[in-house]
């Protein structure tokens, strides 16, 4: 039986059933229908706020998932970086040392990411900022073997030039132990005999008697050939490679011409008096990589008297 709604008459004493118009009815039950859906969805917005719905649970479950391989995957960055730290320590302070390479300074096997914003892409991503840690970690270890990379290739091309580096090297005095007068000045700084100024002496001095046979000390090519203007009067300078250079100055004689190849032994000028001198004898210069160097570390052919003599001296 429908439901009616009455109404009390005083009149009458009694109650007088009500109709209700149909759109009074649609009205009533439309606002009921809105209750029940604003109802629910507080219902529904509750429960998921404090409970997480099926699809939210495999979510967060491919989620950690995620995040325990991209922690190992970081992991197996980071040891592999160690590694390669370990080789680039090996490289410059043995392998490139035994070639006498330059080091390779950290700032170049580190390589820089500035500038563009390699990793733009990943922004905005689900979990960005561990995607672009690891893109980082990445690309600064490929980067690392890359240069390591190149420093091998350069490595073995010195070893297969290693028969000629040994030949071309400055390895001997430029005079015959047996025509060694005596060393009078030394790599370092002195006093200059003109000046008496205390500057830097690039070389070594060789006192001898006049026409004392020169050697190159080293295989190489002449480079230099003439009377210098600068106090070395006539001076050859020899090229050997492999970033070494050879000077002998104030000769009474040059017999090799600029562009020619010499050989270690190879007479190349006779002991003299010419340019800046104040006597006879010869200046020794080797230069590495366009810088003095001290000559003592070169001499090999001496004996162990003779040697220990001039680290004593020095």
């Amino acid at each position: 039986m429908a439901n009616k709604k009455f109404r009390y008459n005083p009149h009458t004493l009694s109650f007088d059933s009500v109709d209700i118009p149909l759109r009074k009815k649609l009205a009533n039950l439309a606002i009921r229908f809105l209750m029940s859906v604003i109802f629910a969805a507080i219902i529904g917005y509750a429960y998921s706020y404090f409970f997480d719905t099926p699809k939210e649970k495999i979510l967060k479950r491919e989620n950690a998932e995620l995040a325990v391989k991209f922690d190992l995957f970081e992991k197996r960055i980071i040891e592999a970086e160690k590694v390669i730290n370990d080789i680039q320590n090996r490289d410059n302070q043995i392998y490139r040392s035994i070639f006498e390479a330059d080091t390779i300074p950290t700032s170049l096997r580190q390589g820089g990411f500035g500038g563009i914003n390699h990793y733009e892409k990943f922004e905005g991503m689900r979990s960005s900022d561990v995607l672009i840690k690891t893109a980082t970690l990445l690309d600064q270890l490929t980067w690392q073997v890359y240069i390591q990379s190149k420093s091998f290739d350069e490595i073995i091309s010195l070893a297969k030039n290693k028969e000629q580096m040994i030949q071309s090297v400055p390895a001997i005095q430029p005079i015959s132990v047996g025509d060694l007068v005596r060393i009078s000045d030394y790599f370092g700084y002195r006093n200059d005999p003109f000046t008496r100024n205390r500057k830097l002496h690039h070389g070594i001095d060789f006192d001898g008697p006049k026409g004392t046979p020169i050697y190159a000390t080293g295989k190489g090519t002449v480079t230099e050939s003439a009377f210098s203007f600068f106090g070395y009067g006539n001076v050859v300078m020899v090229d050997h490679g492999f970033g070494y250079k050879t000077r002998y100055a104030h000769l009474d004689k040059i017999l090799v011409n600029s562009g020619q190849k010499v050989s270690r032994g190879q007479i190349i000028g006779y002991l003299g008096n010419s340019g800046r001198s104040t006597g006879p004898h010869l200046h020794y210069e080797v230069l590495h990589r366009n810088h003095p160097v001290d000559p003592l570390n070169y001499f090999n052919d001496m004996s162990e008297e003779e040697y220990n003599l001039m680290v004593k001296n020095a």
